[in-house]
């Protein structure tokens, strides 16, 4: 194939290209949510199960702003002597001043399965105790759902009100662009806000124990126990196991074959808990869940949140809610709900023309 076609036939995808991205339908997407306190009327009970909201394959617009990826700073960084130790803060000090360094501590050559293995180093930014309620970014144009500049926000009188308003607390205030597809095609955005309660409660809502300090009291409070039923326990599980084990041969001698109960157990196994926490969020926030925009002729949004509220008991409680409603480009709409409120507003938008950006899949996104 010669040059020239070949030319042309780059001229031509890259044509396609930037024709596909002018086709695409464009939004702006402006969200609030704030939380409610219910009238004193109301008789609904929302119960205590928690219902659990998976991300997926949800992109997320707000872990990128507080954990920047920091492997390239760090990657410049010299590492630190080997006299300065990690959990010495003088010398780490001293260092600090001298010049920025690593000072984790890197496997032996030996130990490294790779000649190449990068150097390790923490690169991940603690989350913060709390988020504010307003998250926007730097408005820079791409080819992917990104969030857009504070000047964008055009809800703001509305988000005033809300925070004025006596029982009610503005969460989440935020806005961003996306080209909606259809609803088979259509992946959510993930978006979380407020207090972070990972430090006091699990993501059932359950408070969050000292591990050690409770293996040490339940050792403690356990010892006298275990050393005056030790033998009562040994010779009673004893006893059981072997008439167990009489009734099992006992059958099979009989039958053949293993009773179903005694297979069942063997090919079912059974879980201490049977839904892992592997798909789930690692940081238990006052706001968390999805939001997706799709598009079938109309706009349609589905919206999932858990709101977290502290309860008497040491404990969350957690409202689940989950809305769908179609939406009418340019409308503010209104979701609402005795504990969560939603404001919306979706208005079309043109990319900006022969943006060279278009063709950049670069974005502050995480999928």
């Amino acid at each position: 194939m010669s040059k020239a076609v070949s030319c042309s036939f780059i001229s031509a995808a890259l044509f396609s290209t930037v024709l596909h991205a002018q086709e695409q339908r464009w939004f702006e997407v402006e969200m609030l949510i704030f939380s409610q306190t219910p009238p004193a009327s109301l008789q609904e009970n929302f119960g205590d199960a928690v219902t659990a909201i998976k991300p997926g394959r949800a992109y997320d617009l707000v872990t990128p702003l507080l954990q920047p990826d920091l492997s390239g700073l760090l990657a410049e960084l010299p590492l630190c002597n080997d006299t300065i130790a990690a959990e010495d803060e003088y010398q780490f000090a001293q260092a600090i001043s001298a010049r920025l360094c690593i000072v984790e501590r890197q496997p032996h050559s030996w130990q490294l399965s790779n000649l190449f293995e990068p150097r390790r180093s923490y690169d991940k930014v603690p989350y913060p105790a709390a988020l504010p309620a307003v998250v926007t970014g730097s408005g820079l144009h791409t080819n992917k759902p990104y969030l857009t500049d504070r000047a964008s926000l055009q809800l703001t009188d509305i988000a005033s009100r809300i925070s004025r308003s006596a029982g009610t607390q503005l969460l989440l205030h935020t806005s961003w662009r996306q080209a909606p597809v259809t609803e088979r095609r259509a992946i959510a955005s993930r978006w979380f806000s407020g207090k972070n309660y990972s430090e006091q409660f699990d993501y059932w809502g359950q408070a969050v124990t000292d591990v050690t300090a409770d293996a040490d009291t339940q050792a403690t409070d356990n010892a006298e126990l275990i050393s005056n039923d030790l033998a009562t326990a040994n010779s009673t599980n004893s006893d059981q196991l072997m008439a167990s084990i009489d009734l099992l041969l006992q059958q099979l001698n009989a039958n053949g074959q293993l009773p179903d109960t005694a297979v069942a157990a063997i090919d079912n196994p059974v879980h201490s808990d049977t839904l892992t926490s592997r798909n789930l969020p690692d940081q238990v926030w006052q706001l968390d869940g999805l939001f997706k925009l799709h598009l079938d002729h109309y706009l349609f949004v589905n919206t999932e949140f858990n709101l977290r509220l502290p309860a008497e008991n040491d404990s969350l409680q957690t409202i689940y809610v989950r809305q769908s409603r179609r939406v009418i480009s340019g409308e503010i709409h209104y979701l609402d709900h005795p504990y969560l409120g939603i404001v919306l507003q979706i208005r079309r938008y043109e990319p900006p023309a022969g943006d060279e950006s278009e063709l950049n899949d670069t974005t502050n996104t995480s999928q």
